[in-house]
């Protein structure tokens, strides 16, 4: 091994883990090395290939091949989608030499990894995560499968990879909300059994999403390192392997009781974290300390520690189906200290008796800590803030309203910018304008702590404003779910529908072709304010066409037909009279004496 790889040691299944920014190169040596001439299938999905599809493309260069692109998305980790995988695998003549190729994130390379391992009884096969999450933890370790209606991963294969390639450089394609689900998986190893790790993460918590290629492969390096070595000791998870599910038995319970998709893996792992430490110290085996450890470094870094919406019977149903359930027991991995934990048979009528227990403890510990940070006189943080950390007020903030307008005209993806106009039209009393603002950034970035934020003080206002709120939602407020501790769901009806053209790896919506993204009345009016009122009107047909009754796109293009048709028909008089003008002036005609 050198300082490059990793090598999982596992007899005739050993394998090498490659470190390296721009991994190419090496794939390319690996696979004339050791399958020269050998038909290679590549499985990725659309995003992915959107991406990359050129240099998946020039790496096989030479060797033929074809490539598979799948639907996007933890939706699609399916029985169907195997069945894709094997007719991809049949049309092209793939044998049991053959090569298959899982390039992308975790729900690839568990669909490509089965259908590699079921495939003619087994094919060989190689990883390149794409994918934070991926990196550090299922690419590694020989894990395959897909989910059942009735849970996570319930049939799979264990089937070792021959090689995994990981590269930093594919961490640029990916939303802070994907790499911080990705650092899920980081913290839990690091609580599992590396105190290194623990120590290398904390010390980055402030600043883990700046790190720099070369800092991003000492952090994914000590999490395969650690998860190497455990499964070195026990491939089949027998009985020590099990320690790397910590987090995940409420974890992976809470993932499917919300519907797979709307939560990342990596955000139902955090939450399982926390939730497991509070159980854990409930059982007497974490200490305090350790468990507010753990929740702290979760909320430093941004994570959700709770989804209120997802209601405890459907949590301890999904708990029930685990597939590390062992008759009426479940072996969990509970903390003991730092970077170490013990696995315990634990009753799962003990669990689930606990849980509504565990979510009311876990929210007065987060209380309890705002609380105490406003008696030490830190930067103000209102409750509704607690499931993220506090966000530094951009330089945006202090720009005036035209000014930022101009910004997220230039720039619809300019987050800071949008919440600095919300927040500054509020401060305004446009608070019409501030929420329409505020929501268009919580379409794009749910968890943003400063965008929630600035939505629950528009709530609050409105409130105030309006008394009888409660009983009768005020319109600006009706098209949100307001859950507790300043969660914003937008209703399925305010949502976009989900593309795969234009959309980068992590989902989110790349500049579009035409027109501006941004589809507020309040943006359609600062377009229509600069003299872009073809922008302005795309906006308010596509409000439109999500909502035909949409009160206000309806009365702001009541009020515009009138001024655009008559600023039409001016338009039309005054290059009837140029066009005129010019056939006096070339031919001489006395266009006064005709009319």
């Amino acid at each position: 091994m050198n300082e490059g790889t990793i090598t999982v040691s596992l007899g005739d299944r050993s394998y090498d883990i490659f470190f390296a920014r721009g991994v190419y190169p090496l794939f390319q040596e690996w696979v004339s090395r050791f399958f020269p001439g050998t038909p290679v299938f590549v499985v990725t999905d659309r995003t992915v290939l959107s991406l990359y599809g050129d240099d998946i493309r020039n790496m096989l260069s030479g060797v033929p091949h074809d490539i598979l692109s799948l639907p996007p998305g933890e939706e699609g980790k399916n029985w169907d989608t195997v069945q894709e995988i094997y007719s991809f695998l049949s049309r092209g003549g793939a044998g049991r030499d053959s090569l298959a190729v899982a390039f992308g994130g975790g729900v690839v390379g568990d669909l490509a990894g089965f259908a590699a391992a079921t495939y003619l009884r087994g094919i060989p096969y190689v990883q390149v995560p794409t994918t934070l999450l991926s990196q550090v933890d299922s690419s590694v370790g020989g894990k395959t499968g897909f989910n059942l209606a009735e849970g996570k991963n319930l049939v799979g294969s264990f089937h070792q990879p021959r090689a995994v390639f990981i590269d930093p450089d594919f961490l640029l394609t990916l939303d802070v909300r994907n790499l911080r689900a990705g650092m899920a998986e980081v913290v839990k190893c690091a609580f599992a059994g590396s105190p290194s790790l623990l120590e290398t993460i904390t010390d980055r918590t402030g600043n883990w999403k700046e790190m720099s290629g070369d800092a991003w492969i000492t952090v994914i390096r000590g999490a395969v390192a650690f998860k190497a070595q455990v499964v070195e000791r026990d491939e089949k998870e027998v009985s020590a392997r099990r320690i790397l599910n910590l987090g995940h038995t409420i974890g992976h319970a809470l993932e499917q009781a919300s519907g797979y998709g709307r939560l990342l893996h990596g955000e139902a792992v955090a939450m399982g974290l926390a939730w497991e430490a509070v159980f854990s110290r409930r059982q007497g085996t974490t200490p305090p300390a350790l468990e507010r450890r753990v929740i702290d470094l979760l909320l430093d870094m941004g994570f959700s520690l709770d989804d209120s919406a997802v209601p405890i019977p459907a949590i301890s149903e999904a708990i029930g189906m685990d597939k590390k359930k062992l008759v009426s027991d479940i072996d969990m991995p509970l903390l003991t200290g730092p970077g170490s934990c013990v696995l315990t048979r634990i009753p799962v009528s003990v669990l689930r008796e606990d849980l509504p227990a565990v979510r009311e403890e876990l929210r007065g510990i987060v209380r309890d800590r705002v609380e105490a940070a406003g008696r030490a006189k830190t930067p103000v943080r209102k409750e509704e803030d607690l499931r993220t950390p506090p966000v530094d007020v951009p330089a945006s903030a202090r720009l005036s309203i035209s000014e930022l307008e101009r910004r997220v005209v230039v720039n619809p993806r300019d987050l800071g910018a949008m919440i600095a106009l919300s927040e500054a039209y509020r401060r305004a009393g446009n608070h019409a304008g501030a929420w329409e603002t505020i929501k268009e950034v919580l379409d794009q970035d749910p968890s943003s702590a400063s965008a929630q934020s600035v939505a629950r003080d528009i709530e609050r206002e409105m409130k105030e404003a309006l008394p009888d709120m409660e009983e009768s939602p005020s319109p600006l407020l009706e098209e949100v779910v307001i859950l507790e501790e300043g969660a914003f769901e937008l209703r399925s009806a305010d949502r976009r529908p989900d593309s795969v053209e234009g959309r980068d790896e992590a989902g989110d919506p790349s500049p579009p072709e035409a027109g501006p993204p941004v589809r507020t009345v309040t943006m359609a009016n600062v377009y229509w304010e600069q003299g872009r009122p073809e922008e302005a009107m795309q906006i308010i047909g596509k409000i439109l066409r999500n909502n035909p009754q949409d009160p206000r796109a309806l009365s702001w293009l009541e009020s515009r037909e009138g001024t655009r048709a008559k600023s039409r028909g001016e338009q039309v008089v005054s290059s009837l009279t140029a066009f005129l003008k010019k056939m006096t002036k070339e031919f001489g005609y006395d266009v006064s004496r005709h009319h």
